[in-house]
């Protein structure tokens, strides 16, 4: 008996090792409320917690390590109507996330096996020029952790060099989804390897840097690395010491910061084969020169951000700028749908391939700020601002370029069991205003759960 529990036991990790959430670490702090009971043989019988807390999951243990296994649901209702008037409203309903997530932890935290899905992920098409690569999977890594110190991971993962929203989970985010200038500048999910360390400076000065080396496709580098590589760079410093318990990675300020807690990044990221517009759709675009040597822009972003918290007020902000290079000398591209190469005009010139190639990335900038405030029946109320300013030659994601939002939460538990309600309006640029129409206006609910 003992036998075969040992098979499904090294079966079970070998599955886990092999999968690979991720932005925080406060994930891995072990659980004091688990026990573990050990009979004859090298096998630990696995005993759940000895007391639940909705958003705990499912934990096993072992004397070597444990699993655990957390679902989320987020269900949505929206209405929006473009007329100024508000007729002819659109209404949406959706389920905005429902993820699995494992994580397995070995050796007192020293490795740690993460895998993720979304199972309201969208089909990719092919025929609009996306890959039909996997858009359920969302993170699969592995991580080592030598010490306190330093940590380096491997695999599919939320990228250290987007904007400090990507750093926070879905489910716990302050507004129902992140801001347009994350949505225009983030890639958020890319494959490749990582560092982060964690250096005391003296007092309770704090630095941490972020290295990574990724594809720059996003989760179509699953199928084939279309570019070049992305290198990216983070710098966190935090004057006042860390945040309390992981506050550095969710919005409102739900603990109450006793002190003053800020952290402020610095970001930069060079990708020198961009094949889509903000690295989201690796092999969107894939150029050549008139051998058909591939021949692809480099698309370079920098950004800086920050977190304040204090008493139950919280504020973050970002701002972001990207750039491109165009090489000289292509003369055609491949076509998604096939891989052949396509050749431009003869009259094309040389310029006009330039602006080509520029009208296919998100060039120019953004700026978000928002705060928010939490009172002691836990309602907390949040606003935000947003702009963006798109280059003269760019890909088309600023047609809104204004966005102005309000929201209300109520936290039943936490972030694992809470009610949103929010309202806003996206601005057109004044060129695209018409005599009926200026901009989106929206209301919408979500509810959440984790388990």
């Amino acid at each position: 008996m003992h036998k075969k529990i040992k098979i499904f036991s090294i079966i079970l990790s070998l599955l886990f090792y092999n999968s690979l959430i991720a932005q925080d670490e406060y994930r891995y702090e072990g659980d004091s409320t688990e026990t573990f009971k050990e009979p004859d043989g090298n096998f630990h019988i696995l005993k759940l917690r000895k007391s639940y807390v909705l958003g705990d999951g499912l934990s096993l243990r072992s004397a070597n390590g444990g699993i655990n296994i957390t679902q989320t649901f987020q269900t949505l209702y929206g209405v929006n109507a473009a007329n100024k008037n508000l007729t002819g409203l659109n209404s949406t309903f959706d389920i905005n996330r429902a993820r699995m997530t494992l994580v397995g932890n070995l050796f007192d935290n020293k490795i740690s096996m993460v895998a993720r899905v979304n199972l309201a992920a969208n089909y990719q098409s092919v025929t609009t020029g996306k890959r039909t690569f996997n858009t359920t999977l969302q993170e699969a890594y592995i991580e080592y952790r030598p010490n306190r110190t330093h940590t380096f991971n491997f695999g599919l993962r939320a990228d250290y060099v987007d904007s400090r929203e990507t750093r926070i989970e879905g489910e716990s985010l302050g507004f129902i989804n992140r801001s347009a200038v994350s949505a225009s500048f983030d890639a958020i999910f890319d494959y490749g390897i990582r560092y982060k360390g964690n250096y005391k400076l003296g007092g309770k000065h704090l630095l941490k840097p972020y290295l990574s080396i990724t594809t720059g496709d996003s989760r179509s580098a699953l199928q084939k690395n279309f570019g070049g590589f992305k290198y990216g760079i983070r710098i966190d410093y935090l004057p006042f010491d860390k945040f309390s318990k992981g506050g550095e990675f969710f919005m409102d300020d739900i603990f109450r910061e006793e002190k003053p807690k800020l952290v402020i990044g610095v970001i930069y990221s060079y990708n020198d084969g961009a094949t889509s517009a903000q690295g989201t759709n690796g092999g969107r675009y894939v150029y050549g020169d008139s051998m058909q040597n591939i021949l692809l822009p480099k698309y370079s972003k920098f950004g800086v951000d920050y977190l304040f918290k204090y008493n139950g007020f919280y504020s973050m902000g970002s701002c972001f700028a990207t750039k491109s290079f165009v090489p000289n000398n292509i003369k055609g591209e491949f076509r998604v749908s096939n891989g052949s190469f396509s050749t431009y005009s003869a009259s094309q010139t040389e310029e006009q391939t330039q602006n080509l190639v520029q009208s296919r990335l998100n060039l120019g900038s953004g700026f978000n700020f928002q705060a928010g405030y939490i009172f002691p029946s836990d309602w907390a109320f949040g606003a935000r601002y947003s702009s963006l300013n798109n280059d003269v030659v760019s890909a088309n994601y600023a047609d809104y370029n204004k966005y102005y939002t309000l929201v209300a939460t109520k936290y039943l538990t936490g972030h694992n069991l809470k009610i949103q309600i929010e309202m806003g309006y996206d601005e057109l640029k004044e060129a695209l205003k018409t005599a009926t129409q200026n901009g989106n206006y929206y209301t919408q609910v979500q509810f959440t759960v984790q388990f």
